[in-house]
């Protein structure tokens, strides 16, 4: 069954670039200002300010793939040579499962290599590139845990939305980062409401969630991470397709900090194990959620507070994020704490329980949302533009130089004692603080050779 475009999504969503309508037009989303062209890939609309350089970045990330499980492979057969046993039996299974992933995996990634776009120059492959954290694989245990053996933790996270969501006026609910989208799934079914769109950014979730709600289903290999057994080293799931799709779900391929959907369109945003994990600083994330809300509109939370941040000043507690949603024009009403198991495969010796916070925030206020967020800084994506010379590339020099120095000194003849003492005479340091120095340095590029 193929997924089709209705006239209720189309009717929300916008040109990123333009602002303007979208309009279907041979098999491609088109902009009434300036024709900007974006594709649908294995019918999911591929809403990117630039979608031909978010391509090239995933066809990098199947190829760096590729490369991996190959390699991966390669090193399992040579050591299956010199096995016996039952070990002999567990490098195989494993071997095979990889075989069979690597081409699972690239099977359902092909679409973006066969996408029809219009033709345009690519200047560069680094505007709208994922973040550095996503590849194809990030949060692959997501899928089995929607799909497969999750159906406890899907429960739980269902039921704590419910009693925090306002259900009496929703008719468009938007989910970001809904990954391979039980949970959105899930609140559509529950919640009926006129329109679910499951947003996300990473085109293997999307399109495996594509195969199971539309297509024949899936089959896709699990690797645990700590398999209880030699059987669970490799576990092939055979995920059967949904046989009653509900109408008005729909996927799409977008960056939430870059709406491609009408300012004000949805009366409710859904960000599960979100806001903690999206690049940018909390506050700016928030106004990207606050331009698809009406004043009034809902904005639910669902997950954990473990902030991907470099600057301590922005890894938030829960006592911070009233004050923080303030300022993004959000009026948090009560926060919820549960604890729930997270990742509880039944093939794997271990998981976690989870400390999640949950709450509802209405929207009080417009704040402006920024024009540009970047994953990468101005100056990498337009090479004209001069590299910053800043406390981060000051403090890179500096540490190589010390190992470049180190290195040189290296000439068969010296030992460690040798090449500490001159270090930490010319460097005006301790000579047991260069020795360690000297140890570890040289430590990493034996452990690194091997």
């Amino acid at each position: 069954m193929v997924m089709q475009i209705t006239e209720a999504e189309l009717a929300v969503l916008n040109c990123p670039k333009t602002n303007s309508p979208l309009s279907l037009s041979e098999g491609q989303l088109v902009s009434e200002k300036d024709s900007v062209h974006y594709p649908i890939i294995n019918d999911v609309p591929w809403l990117l300010k630039n979608p031909l350089h978010s391509m090239v970045d995933w066809t990098i990330k199947l190829n760096h793939f590729n490369q991996v499980l190959t390699d991966e492979i390669r090193v399992l057969v040579n050591e299956i040579k010199k096995s016996s046993g039952e070990t002999a039996r567990r490098l195989t299974l494993l071997c095979e499962g990889k075989v069979r992933f690597q081409q699972q995996v690239t099977q359902l990634v092909a679409p973006i290599l066969k996408a029809k776009v219009a033709s345009k120059p690519i200047y560069d492959a680094l505007s709208d590139r994922a973040p550095h954290t996503q590849n194809l694989l990030s949060y692959e245990a997501n899928l089995y845990r929607d799909w497969v053996w999750g159906g406890e933790e899907n429960n739980e996270s269902l039921d704590i939305i419910k009693k925090v969501i306002d259900e009496q006026s929703i008719n468009n609910i938007l989910v970001l980062g809904a990954g391979s989208c039980r949970l959105a799934y899930d609140l559509h079914c529950s919640l009926t409401p006129k329109l679910t769109l499951a947003n996300d950014i990473n085109p293997l979730l999307l399109f495996a969630a594509k195969e199971i709600l539309w297509g024949d289903g899936l089959t896709i290999e699990e690797f645990p991470l700590h398999p209880k057994a030699i059987d669970s080293v490799v576990v092939t799931h055979e995920i059967e397709s949904i046989k009653d799709t509900p109408d008005n779900f729909s996927l799409l391929f977008s960056d939430a900090t870059k709406p491609a959907i009408k300012a004000a369109s949805m009366d409710t945003v859904v960000t599960p194990w979100l806001i903690d994990i999206q690049p940018f600083e909390l506050s700016q994330f928030l106004a990207a959620v606050n331009h698809y809300l009406p004043r009034g509109g809902q904005w639910i939370n669902f997950g954990s507070l473990v902030f991907n941040q470099n600057r301590d000043a922005l890894c938030y507690s829960i006592d911070e994020i009233k004050d923080v949603a303030l300022k993004a024009g959000f009026e948090i009403e009560d926060i919820k704490q549960n604890t729930i198991p997270y990742l509880k495969s039944p093939y794997n010796a271990g998981y976690r329980m989870e400390t999640v916070w949950s709450w509802r925030a209405v929207k009080v206020k417009e704040v402006q949302l920024k024009k540009e967020l970047e994953n990468l800084p101005d100056w990498l994506i337009d090479i004209e533009k001069p590299v910053p010379n800043n406390r981060t590339f000051q403090s890179f020099a500096f540490s190589h130089q010390l190992y470049l120095d180190i290195a040189s000194k290296v000439d068969g003849k010296k030992s460690i004692k040798d090449i500490a003492k001159k270090f930490a005479k010319e460097r005006s340091i301790e000579p047991n603080e260069a020795t360690s120095m000297i140890k570890d340095f040289y430590l990493k590029i034996i452990r690194e050779s091997h």
